[in-house]
């Protein structure tokens, strides 16, 4: 039994929002009788803090009393489960990118000119650096990296914060 989970995002993208969080994923998992809807909360792009764990249990609160009025599966039972996408989550939208601002990331880029997201034959260089700026459309700046010029996000391959323990 799919379960189709853009209702479930509908109802709960606003009253998060309210509280300054955002639906990264819904992953919803059947295994015979038993069933797991987990849910992904992270930050909105206001803040730079990690999601605090008195976040995401304000946020099951409001999760659990929007899923009680949906039909999620019917009668059948389920788990909930409320996450944070955790710190080495793969950066792939522009709000991931302006949290991250000031912490140290490890890029794999694109040459420069090059654009596009195709698997051609295209160079691409391993980076790890400070990131300095992130917007909404253009782009990144990484310190030391391409004399600071902002790095189009259709170069940027793949990107992670590096986490230090110090």
């Amino acid at each position: 039994m799919a379960l189709h989970t853009g209702p479930i995002h509908d109802a709960l993208a606003t009253p998060l929002a309210e509280q300054g969080l955002v639906v990264e994923d819904i992953r919803a998992h059947a295994a015979g009788r038993h069933r797991t809807l987990t849910i992904v909360v992270d930050l909105d792009a206001d803040h730079a803090e990690p999601v605090s764990a008195q976040a995401v249990t304000d946020a099951t609160r409001t999760i659990s009393a929007l899923l009680d009025g949906l039909d999620v599966w019917g009668d059948h039972p389920y788990t909930l489960e409320v996450t944070s996408p955790g710190a080495e989550r793969p950066l792939t939208q522009p709000r991931q990118f302006r949290r991250a601002v000031g912490r140290r990331l490890r890029a794999d880029l694109a040459a420069a000119g090059a654009a596009g997201t195709g698997e051609d034959a295209e160079a691409v260089e391993t980076v790890e650096a400070t990131l300095v700026s992130a917007d909404d459309d253009d782009g990144i700046v990484l310190e030391d990296v391409r004399e600071g010029e902002r790095i189009p996000y259709a170069q940027v391959r793949a990107a992670r914060v590096v986490v230090s323990l110090r």
